[in-house]
């Protein structure tokens, strides 16, 4: 990068205008040349730029200044918050900064603020700010900008953009040396990723490598994590001893470290295997003690938990614990829009304990469209039989006959995006 694309740089992420910058310093066409490569500043001019982006223009040592930042991000790997807030608080306290050091400062604050806030509030700007420069994002910093914006679109509930940017990500390891942790922290996103769209086989290869690279570097929370997801995908196939037994292993690794977050992990989907089995009372007892465990956590982190246990009471006709369990979180599901679907699914239920019956009109109206707007297949395939079901109780057989048709047609769709789901 020559000092013009520096200076261009800077000046976009500041949000001045070549008139504003040039103000007093040089003329408008000059500043131009400059930015283009075409000339090459004085110092002095260098200097007055550089004053007024209030930057540092020239070079420093880059391998020098990229390993400070891996080092944050291996803090934060191992879940170390108390070391990444030190690492991350001595880097932001540079008062200048390279164009690349200044890059990498905005992403790693992103991955920082997401893995540990485990939120996306002010990330969207940080990553905007450093992608309108195209030719900046080369070489590593291309690996780590690739990973910010996949765990964005992860945080952001968006798993097909997510899943996207990880494999991009992923084709830089070819080409770059990368230490055998990062390797196997993409792995694992990629399968966490795959999981979340049902793409079991995927979500299998991709966390199955990625825990035999934690199990090299003895990184065991990291391991309990991958045999979560091979659980999860083992249940989906109705393989339920195999996904009983990850959850074993999983659970030895939460009972060496007493990790109530990861036993609360750990019951829910034991909880999930009672569900599939059709033991009711044995999936309520697990998902309750779920609950328990995650007391301390975001409402995301609990949320799934949540839903499975009023599906649970629903199925049980336990509608008043229903209700009180709905009551009890709707008002902080509604206050987060990336919460809409379970405040959707909620509300599903919230009549159906009320009433006795579905809100068929509430379902046509609001619930659906929102699914079939995010392609939501899963969840289209439960909802549209329930409608379907209701309008042949009315001997309203032509309504009925359209929503089994588009109950098929999820289910083809769900075979179609590589969702295996039985």
């Amino acid at each position: 990068m020559h000092l013009g694309e520096k200076i261009r740089y800077f000046r976009k992420v500041k949000n001045l205008s070549q008139q504003e910058l040039a103000a007093g310093i040089c003329s408008i066409p000059y500043l131009s040349k400059i930015e283009n490569g075409v000339t090459e500043p004085s110092d002095e001019i260098q200097q007055h730029l550089a004053a007024r982006l209030e930057v540092r223009l020239e070079s420093i040592n880059e391998n020098e200044m990229i390993q400070k930042y891996i080092d944050l991000f291996y803090s934060l790997y191992q879940r170390d918050h108390k070391s990444a807030e030190e690492k991350f608080n001595a880097l932001a306290a540079s008062p200048l900064q390279s164009v690349d050091d200044d890059i990498l400062h905005k992403i790693f604050k992103s991955i920082y603020i997401m893995m540990t806030k485990l939120e996306t509030q002010g990330v969207h700007e940080l990553l905007d700010e450093v992608s309108h420069i195209g030719n900046v994002m080369k070489g590593e910093k291309a690996f780590y900008y690739l990973l910010a914006k996949g765990q964005l679109s992860y945080f952001s509930n968006d798993y097909d953009e997510a899943f996207h940017y990880f494999l991009k990500a992923e084709k830089q390891l070819v080409n770059h040396s990368f230490q055998e942790w990062e390797k196997g922290y993409l792995l694992y996103m990629i399968g966490l990723t795959a999981n979340q769209l049902y793409r079991n086989i995927v979500a299998l290869e991709y966390t199955a490598r990625a825990l035999e690279i934690f199990e090299k570097n003895y990184f065991f929370k990291r391991c309990a994590d991958c045999r979560v997801i091979l659980a999860i995908v083992h249940l989906r196939v109705k393989n339920f001893d195999e996904s009983a037994n990850q959850l074993l292993l999983a659970e030895t690794i939460a009972n060496t470290f007493n990790d109530d977050v990861l036993h609360g992990v750990i019951n829910h989907n034991l909880g999930s295997i009672a569900t599939h089995k059709g033991e009711a009372d044995q999936a309520i007892e697990l998902y309750s003690k779920s609950l328990e465990a995650k007391e301390k956590v975001t409402l995301s982190a609990k949320i799934m938990t949540i839903f499975a246990l009023v599906k649970e009471y629903e199925k049980t006709n336990q509608s008043a614990k229903g209700l009180e369990l709905i009551d009890t979180w709707l008002k902080q599901v509604q206050t987060d829009p990336l919460n809409r679907g379970f405040e959707l699914h909620f509300l599903y239920f919230k009549h159906l304990f009320k009433y006795g019956e579905i809100n068929a009109d509430f379902m046509i109206n609001e619930l659906l469209p929102y699914f079939e707007q995010r392609n939501e297949w899963i969840h289209l395939a439960d909802y549209y039989p329930i409608l379907g079901k209701y309008f042949e109780k009315q001997q309203k057989y032509k309504q009925a006959s359209h929503y089994y048709s588009l109950a098929f047609d999820a289910l083809k769709n769900m075979h179609q995006v590589g969702v295996t789901y039985v």
